[in-house]
């Protein structure tokens, strides 16, 4: 017999298939339609992945010491600015000569592929040299990030596959990773899976796995990170050591991709664990992050974004620290317009954050989301540990908020800036863990099962929106 409330418990146990259905296909597709090096910092994601396959896993900057940085170099006589190292990482030549060649199409959407000399980009081979190129941005990721881009540049090279065809392989296996991690998040979540599909399916997130990115392998580590700690804290009382032993792993590859988001790890001690098993659940993720600071420091000595953008780390501490309640102001002062950007970017601004996706489309997308929070809105159970995830939600976005000013904004800036809506995409699911729930009433069982059905076709408007901006933009 149908049932509005046996329909709606149907959908939700299959959301990890349904979201399956949509994503493998979409990645797939952004994936091969969206040309070469159109994702932020993509040729340098590509060549740390590069590395990776050569083993490299700890990467070495050579300095060239036979062209120094002179006077006669300076743009300007402020010796607070700060010049790239000159020098780079070694990178075979190919994957930068691919990046001239279609580089024009970043920011400049007047130009289409069919202007660029892209049958030249297809006879780029491997192994016809090497450059020293400062990817220093990239350089400081460890390369368990990396290891699905790395196995696709192995196989390219094994196959004598042209350098833009490995980068398509690449792709393909980085986003099927991320999908099949968001799936099994999914099916271990309970209480946020609808919240969890939602975002996962936002153009942003599906830009993402569809690229050599690492943001994608950390996205896909911190949903199913959320997935376990559902299962682990709102699922039946079976604990088996393993399910621990991978969310200390996740906690650990987070940590090393994105410091700041280290800060997850104090969630082990709202968990239903014994003291020992706490204290070595979160010491584990810091003492393995500290270990890669160590080992990598030289990367991280690195100076590669350009003299323009006045840049300066050390300074910039300094400012903070010598003016705190100045700096701790700014959290205060909100800017809408950037505050919209964010938003924008969180759903889904493409390419080198150049591409917009219609007005409506954002719109409807929060839509969307307000519509899963209806369905999914509920705090029964555990509210030591939905507090606990709030809680670390907002201190790490505020500790990306402030390395983004340390690393990425003019000295002394009167405002916050360096901020992108993908770096709240991890974050997310921690927040939605926070504030869902899956109990359902026979008196709202129509309106839930109504909600959640059109929360599942918006996916499929999301595809056909971004399919159709990115071939009008590039074809």
């Amino acid at each position: 017999m149908f049932t509005f409330n046996t329909f709606y418990n149907s959908l939700r146990r299959r959301l990890h298939y349904i979201y399956l259905l949509y994503a493998v296909p979409l990645v797939v597709i952004i994936a091969i339609i969206t040309p070469a090096f159109q994702s932020p910092d993509e040729p340098n994601h590509f060549a740390r992945a590069e590395q990776v396959s050569r083993l490299e896993f700890v990467p070495t900057f050579v300095y060239d010491k036979a062209h120094p940085i002179t006077a006669a170099d300076s743009i300007s006589k402020d010796p607070a600015i700060v010049y790239p190292d000159r020098g780079g990482f070694r990178v075979d030549k190919g994957i930068y000569q691919l990046d001239h060649i279609y580089s024009p199409l970043a920011r400049n959407s007047s130009i289409k592929v069919a202007a660029l000399k892209t049958d030249s980009a297809k006879n780029l081979k491997w192994h016809t040299g090497i450059i020293y190129f400062n990817f220093g941005n990239t350089a400081i990721y460890p390369p368990v990030v990396y290891l699905m881009q790395a196995l696709g540049i192995g196989v390219g090279k094994l196959l004598h596959l042209s350098i833009i065809n490995t980068l398509y392989l690449s792709r393909i296996l980085n986003g099927l990773l991320c999908v099949t991690l968001c799936f099994f998040a999914l099916a271990l979540a309970r209480q946020s899976n609808i919240l969890l599909l939602i975002v996962l399916l936002f153009p942003m997130t599906v830009s993402l796995f569809a690229s050599v990115s690492q943001d994608a392998v950390l996205i896909s580590c911190c949903f199913l990170l959320v997935g376990f700690i559902d299962d682990f804290s709102f699922g039946d009382n079976h604990r088996p050591k393993w399910k621990l032993y991978t969310m200390v792993i996740l906690a650990t590859v987070i940590g090393i991709a994105k410091p700041p988001y280290i800060i997850f790890a104090f969630l082990f001690l709202f968990l239903k664990l014994n003291p020992k098993q706490k204290a070595l659940s979160i010491i584990t993720p810091f003492t393995v992050l500290a270990f890669w600071l160590i080992i990598n420091h030289g990367s991280f000595m690195i100076r590669f974004a350009p003299a323009e953008m006045r840049l300066n780390s050390k300074l910039q501490v300094l400012y903070i620290l010598h003016h705190p309640l100045r700096f701790m102001g700014m959290f205060f002062d909100f800017d809408k317009t950037a505050l919209q950007n964010v938003a924008r970017m969180f759903v889904g601004v493409l390419a080198w954050l150049d591409m917009q996706l219609p007005d409506i489309y954002y719109r409807n997308a929060y839509i969307c989301l307000v519509l899963g929070i209806m369905v999914s809105l509920g705090f029964k159970g555990n509210t030591r540990l939905r507090v606990a995830l709030l809680v670390c939600a907002i201190l790490t976005t505020i500790a990306v908020i402030s390395a983004q000013y340390v690393t990425w904004t003019a000295l002394e800036s009167p405002t916050l800036g360096g901020m992108q809506g993908r770096y709240l995409i991890p974050i997310f699911p921690f927040i939605a863990l926070s504030v869902s729930a899956y109990a359902i009433t026979d008196r709202f069982a129509r309106l839930k099962a109504t909600l959640l059905s059109a929360v599942l076709l918006f996916p499929f408007y999301s595809a056909i929106i971004m399919i159709q901006v990115i071939c009008s933009r590039y074809y």
